[in-house]
């Protein structure tokens, strides 16, 4: 069973998720350069086959999957498979309604064939050798399994951010190892499912949020949620056993954390070569605009709804029952965005992307 939902349904995840195209446009670059590279069938029937894993609600993805397409019309005018996939639990609904909104369909070109599969990212999703261009941005990090321990002192199995010390908040390393042993295991999966359904020659994007030597991508999100939930506990809204049994099941991985499976275990070694690697910190527009408009109430409704876009499903679902889970979740995140309009500076956000181009040998 997925250790998440998804992400916050009904638009509010392609609302709030500019941080995360962001990401994904600043390496979208490497897989259209590599489409140059495919291996096509010598039928000229034979459908290039495109996946795009961790969807969503389709807003960025769809981006995504038109500058792949764009890049294949180039190369060939046969038929493209999109396929789009994310958990069974996703929003597929706003999906389809992205994809069809128009007066005409969301993919641009013709011959184009969208469809959405409802899988896990760490196991199979299509057929054996179908797949031409993987790509995937920002989903990897959620763990599929959560491990069989709890965090008393904090609600992610991350260090806390540096800028935000709470007295009693913390995380040990012999806390967080069984989270980067089933991080480790989680993304052995993924690659092995993505060595079965590419073609020889194929191209698999990963770029996900993750950490450098200076900052983690967990650094002031996982604070202010963490200081809401104390607050809330200390005033009897919530009770302290809440804070005690919540864990997010993300693991942020830096570069080498990445890469460890292609260079250490054998089928992946044999099966891939990374074309392309690196760990960088990527641009997060409401900081941008905050920099350039001083509106700190502008910058506090991004940051929390950007927050809240990935958070809610995971701490709705550890409420205790009987409770109004929506009022209770809008208790939250209000008490989330008046500490960011508090104190901006504790909770100083900056994203790190860790990525890699990987071909199918």
């Amino acid at each position: 069973m997925a250790t998440t939902e998804g992400m916050k349904g009904g638009g509010f995840y392609d609302a709030h998720s500019s941080v995360q195209r962001a990401a994904m446009e600043e390496f979208l670059p490497w897989i259209e350069e590599a489409i140059a590279d495919l291996p096509l069938s010598r039928d000229p029937q034979a459908p290039i086959g495109l996946l795009d894993i961790g969807s969503s609600e389709g807003g960025n993805a769809i981006l995504g999957m038109n500058r792949l397409i764009t890049r294949c019309r180039e190369q060939s005018d046969r038929p493209i498979w999109a396929c789009f996939d994310d958990l069974p639990t996703n929003d597929f609904n706003r999906l389809f309604l992205n994809l069809f909104s128009g007066q005409a369909p969301a993919l641009s070109g013709p011959h184009i064939f969208p469809c959405a599969i409802g899988a896990s990212a760490f196991g199979p999703v299509v057929p054996p050798q179908t797949i031409h261009v993987a790509t995937t941005y920002n989903a990897i990090a959620f763990l599929e399994t959560k491990p069989d321990t709890r965090l008393p002192q904090f609600i992610m199995p991350m260090t806390p951010g540096p800028l935000a010390p709470r007295a009693g908040v913390s995380v040990s390393e012999a806390e967080r190892a069984p989270f980067a042993r089933q991080a480790a295991k989680d993304l052995s999966k993924f690659y092995q499912a993505r060595v079965d359904e590419l073609v020889s020659g194929g191209k698999l994007l990963i770029q996900v949020f993750g950490r450098d030597e200076r900052y983690s991508t967990s650094f002031g999100l996982y604070d202010v949620l963490s200081d809401a939930i104390l607050d809330l506990t200390e005033e009897g809204v919530l009770p302290r056993s809440y804070y005690k049994g919540l864990v997010f099941p993300i693991y942020f991985r830096n570069l080498e954390e990445l890469l460890a499976p292609v260079k250490t275990i054998d089928r992946l070694r044999q099966s891939f070569r990374v074309e392309k690697a690196d760990s960088r910190e990527t641009s997060v527009p409401f900081n941008e605009q905050l920099a350039a408009t001083g509106n700190v109430a502008a910058w506090v409704s991004s940051y929390t709804g950007f927050l809240r876009a990935f958070t809610e499903s995971i701490a709705g679902s550890a409420l205790p029952e009987g409770r109004s889970r929506s009022e209770i979740l809008d208790h939250i995140y209000g008490r989330v965005e008046q500490r960011l309009t508090n104190d901006p500076a504790r909770y100083e956000h900056h994203y790190i992307s860790v990525a890699a181009l990987l071909t199918r040998l």
